[in-house]
């Protein structure tokens, strides 16, 4: 409905708006509002999840619309020829990372722990590709039970690999001015 619109949005906006605040107040200055926004949104999900389910059909009918304007955005940019061109060995090192990575998963996720693959696929896709493409994925495979957790796992990405490399760039720009 459009009041359920209405209410994702308003939503999604005070978690960035908040986000943003806390961060100019607790941050040093330049440093980016994801890592806290990604921690309110999943600490609200998590907190009330009656009240986030309730949005689930217009927050995923928003979502769609906005990951393909990103995916439109981003792809534009993109060309694969150019980095084969460019930075062949790039590419070969983040393929070799990829393909290191899944089979760890896959290993350690489908024999040892006996997970399932499709919420393997899911966990991969979040880790490498964000919680977009893994939203998308879980979408275009029918698995509507995984997409709301593809989300939060790649937030909880974004958000602990973020701040872990915010902090980690503060402690080596020290190292190269000492």
């Amino acid at each position: 409905t459009l009041s359920s619109l209405g209410t994702s949005l308003a939503v999604a906006s005070t978690l960035v708006h908040v986000g943003g605040v806390l961060t100019r107040i607790l941050l040093p200055a330049g440093t980016s509002s994801l890592p806290l926004t990604s921690i309110l949104t999943v600490a609200g999900a998590t907190t009330f999840p009656s009240f986030f389910s309730s949005l689930s059909a217009s927050g995923t009918a928003l979502g769609v619309l906005f990951m393909q304007m990103f995916f439109a955005a981003s792809g534009a940019a993109g060309s694969i020829a150019l980095v084969f061109r460019k930075a062949p060995s790039l590419f070969l090192f983040s393929a070799l990372q990829i393909a290191i990575h899944f089979c760890c998963l896959m290993g350690f996720g489908r024999y040892g722990l006996k997970l399932k693959a499709n919420e393997l696929y899911l966990a991969s896709n979040a880790n490498v590709g964000g919680p977009t493409t893994a939203a998308a994925m879980a979408q275009a495979k029918n698995w509507d039970d995984l997409i709301v957790p593809a989300i939060l796992i790649g937030l909880m990405g974004y958000s602990t690999a973020t701040g872990l490399s915010l902090g980690l760039s503060t402690v080596l720009k020290r190292m190269v001015t000492v």
